[in-house]
């Protein structure tokens, strides 16, 4: 199995555990950090695919809440504010 395969069946898995974990309440005991990690490496994976070309994520890929939250997450981490935002929305082909 190549890496790549790896890491898609990584994610089917992975999304199944936290789709289950938010229905029945168990996320809510994962360390924080857990989360933080898991954001950054596929915030990395996504920037990738991006510049290959990968989709653009859909309405029903995460909610409107779940969007302003992770980009004012990444934002802040970096020290940017919304006018640096709209520099690299003004650049992106979607």
């Amino acid at each position: 199995m190549s890496r790549s395969e790896r890491i898609a069946a990584l994610v089917g898995d992975l999304t199944t555990e936290v789709d289950a974990g938010l229905g029945d309440g168990a996320i809510a005991s994962l360390d924080p950090d857990v989360a933080r990690r898991l954001l950054a490496v596929a915030g990395r994976l996504y920037a990738v695919a991006a510049e290959e070309g990968a989709h653009p994520l859909a309405g029903t890929d995460v909610t409107p809440t779940e969007s302003v939250v992770v980009a004012t997450a990444a934002l802040r981490a970096h020290d940017l504010n919304p006018f640096d935002l709209a520099l690299w929305f003004s650049r992106s082909s979607s």
